[in-house]
């Protein structure tokens, strides 16, 4: 599975709200998705404890594709 498909399952459970389907690599976190300060760090736990990745807190995630290319660049088995 993609790294892309498992950010779209984390999404959905932490902000069920949000159509999957909706989800594109260039949808931006904040304006198209409606992410928060809190769904932005419920987010980055649900992340880190899938991909086993800590994020830096200088780390400029702006869309989806933002939060797959950090994730890729991590975790080589996912590249």
């Amino acid at each position: 599975m993609m790294i892309f498909d498992r950010l779209k399952e984390i999404f959905g459970r932490v902000m069920p709200q949000i159509d999957e389907t909706n989800i594109t690599m260039d949808s931006v976190l904040t304006s198209d998705l409606g992410v928060d300060s809190l769904n932005m760090m419920l987010l980055a736990i649900s992340v880190e404890e899938e991909f086993d990745i800590q994020f830096e807190s200088a780390s400029n995630l702006n869309t989806v594709r933002d939060i797959c290319e950090y994730v890729e660049e991590r975790v080589p088995a996912w590249s």
